[in-house]
């Protein structure tokens, strides 16, 4: 039976809690999920604390606990039903400790040029096609004030505010549909990040001034893929080299340095992803960290098991499915 158990938490199913409103509308803060591991392939675990249950004995080793956070064993995955496609919520390892798990929608597969232009996502050129619970910040004109309140009461919108005579509110694509539809607000325009050179981002390229909605066009790595390396690319994918690779890269006096040797180009040794929340202006995602490896892809959100968002248990949401 702990066999049975062991197996089903390792390489079929998972339970996660979900922390933050970052994936709101789709995902609301304290949902529980659960997360098809079949989908993609399981991955045979890392380190012993890695296997359900089991590890329990490790973190009673203090030889063991000192290697915690370390990988004892190489990646594998077994096959998968499928492959990770465009607007799937994925659930995965960050790369900067492999104990906090997040979960995101892939934007960009492996080898995809990406683009952000104006808050809009593109990829190969041509304008992705994005979920209805993709949420943005707003400003409009607001044509029926009394009608407006009473049905941002009801779509639970609880950040609107007036400002210069026009309404500002962070509205999912559905909820911004239906209040220009029913002639409630007209004049829409999404708020656009701006430039600030203090701002965290993934990549800061040479004389570009990138931000959370303008940014790219860059090539999401792929396995075989190979970089010359240049300012650009080093400033692109230093971060994915060092952290997913289980290779080091430095550049001294315009000259670079993998794992101590001199080197004039590199090729990448697994696939990679661009991941985002949908709650674009309250999202820490691939715009900030980078890259997400395969290797860190623990599976496809299936359905919220339970909710107890804003502490209140939702049955409307038991067992609800995700897309």
């Amino acid at each position: 039976m702990l066999s049975i158990v062991v197996g089903i938490k390792l390489l079929v199913l998972g339970i996660y809690k979900i922390p933050s409103d970052s994936m709101k509308d789709a995902l609301y803060t304290n949902d529980v999920i659960i997360v098809n591991k079949l989908k993609y392939g399981p991955r045979l675990p890392r380190s012993p604390f890695d296997i359900p249950l089991l590890n329990i004995i490790f973190y009673f080793n203090n030889n063991a606990k000192k290697r915690l956070n370390d990988y004892w064993w190489s990646y594998k995955r077994f096959s998968g039903i499928t492959t990770i496609k465009q607007n799937d919520i994925c659930v995965f390892n960050s790369t900067w400790r492999k104990e906090y798990i997040l979960v995101k929608r892939c934007m960009a597969l492996p080898g995809d040029t990406f683009r952000i232009r104006e808050a809009e996502i593109y990829t190969n050129r041509m304008l992705a096609k994005e979920s209805n619970s993709i949420k943005n910040n707003y400003e409009f004109t607001i044509k029926n004030k009394n009608a407006l309140y009473k049905v941002m009461d009801s779509l639970t919108i609880k950040n609107f505010k007036l400002k210069k005579g026009r309404g500002e509110a962070n509205l999912s694509k559905m909820d911004l549909e239906h209040l220009v539809k029913k002639n409630y607000i007209d004049s829409v325009e999404i708020q656009i990040d701006t430039f600030n050179i203090k701002k965290k981002l993934f990549a800061k390229l040479p004389d570009k001034k990138w931000t959370f909605d303008n940014m790219g066009p860059f090539v999401v790595p792929e396995k075989g893929m190979k970089i010359e390396l240049s300012p650009e690319t080093f400033s692109l994918y230093e971060r994915a080299i060092n952290s997913s690779e289980n290779s080091k890269i430095k550049e001294i006096n315009g000259v670079y340095y993998i794992n101590n040797k001199k080197s004039t180009s590199y090729t990448f040794n697994q696939d990679y992803y661009f991941m985002m929340g949908d709650n674009r202006k309250s999202s820490e995602d691939s715009r900030r960290w980078g890259f997400v490896p395969e290797s860190n892809i623990i599976g496809k959100v299936q359905c919220v098991l339970f909710s107890n968002y804003q502490d209140r248990f939702r049955w409307d949401r038991l067992f609800k499915s995700v897309n």
